[in-house]
């Protein structure tokens, strides 16, 4: 059986582990970041791309590799895992060009990532999971621009799920907090701009947080999971 995991963001945290585990199951991992891995496995084909370009990201899905390396596949999983969490900042002490880099990576490249892949595998079962947070479902003062997009990346799972796609199947995943270099950029914000700062620095201190490798093996499980797409709306703390 033809099958492949396409990860974004796969060079380091969350999507490096989740790479690391699909390369352990001897699955075809295609990773999509800015920075590849050095001397990357056979099984992992990797595309230096900028999430911010949304012209690159459009250039790369609609190229013959990227259209024939689908088009044959029994069975494509995409996980969106690529994002960034600033400006770490309330409204009115946002920079505009950090607003439209969150909006770019969040959601852009996700949506057009979803779009080419239901487009491009044709003859594959398609299973889709968008890293989201709770912030896109719970208020956070200081991160209405980060809240938004995940929030928009929930809609934007409910609504395909509604579209019932034959071959589709599609959830937004929380994560939880887990200890990556997102959470040194929390941690490092200014407690002025974004007053929960000190919430997450003690989370680090007292040893709250959750592991990368830990957290990438309970999303793995949730989307080879039989009733995966039911519900669309997930957590891996449920």
């Amino acid at each position: 059986m033809q099958n492949c995991v396409i990860i974004t963001g796969h060079s380091r945290g969350l999507g490096r582990a989740l790479a690391e585990y699909y390369l352990n199951q001897e699955v075809k991992v295609i990773g999509l970041s800015r920075h590849g891995w050095d001397n990357p496995p056979e099984r992992l084909l990797q595309y230096a791309i900028d999430f911010a370009n949304t012209e690159a990201i459009s250039t790369l899905v609609q190229s013959a590799s990227w259209q024939n390396g689908l088009e044959n596949k029994n069975e494509v999983t995409l996980i969106n895992n690529a994002g960034i969490v600033e400006p770490n900042a309330l409204a009115g002490q946002q920079g505009c060009d950090a607003i439209s880099k969150a909006i770019a990576v969040n959601i852009t490249a996700p949506m057009l990532l979803t779009n080419a892949v239901i487009a491009a595998a044709t003859k594959a079962s398609i299973r889709i999971a968008h890293i989201s947070s709770g912030a896109g479902r719970h208020p956070i003062a200081g991160w209405s621009v980060y809240g938004a997009t995940k929030a928009a990346l929930d809609q934007h799972a409910a609504v395909i799920a509604a579209e019932q796609h034959p071959r589709v199947r599609i959830a937004s995943i929380a994560p939880g907090v887990v200890d990556t270099n997102m959470q040194q950029c929390i941690r490092a914000a200014d407690a002025a701009k974004f007053p929960m700062v000190n919430n997450f620095i003690n989370m680090k201190t007292n040893s709250q947080l959750q592991s990368a490798v830990e957290t990438a093996q309970k999303i793995a499980a949730m989307i080879t999971a039989d009733d995966y797409g039911q519900q669309t709306l997930r957590d891996v703390r449920e």
